[in-house]
């Protein structure tokens, strides 16, 4: 019997501005990006240090 695995919650976000990560201790630098949960990103989105981040992948079709 096969366990299947969860999917994984988190989020890639980029850090507007920098923050220190209330676990850790570290501070994220302005433009790096971060994978967070969405309880973990609400209060980062609010306070506008993150933001989703965006892909730059082309449509397909396009060189």
């Amino acid at each position: 019997m096969t366990t299947k695995q969860p999917p994984n919650p988190r989020q890639t976000y980029t850090v507007l501005s920098p923050y220190q990560c209330p676990n850790h201790k570290h501070w994220h630098e302005k433009g790096a990006t971060v994978e967070l949960l969405p309880c973990e990103a609400e209060y980062l989105i609010l306070s506008n240090k993150v933001a989703l981040a965006t892909t730059t992948a082309k449509p397909k079709g396009e060189a």
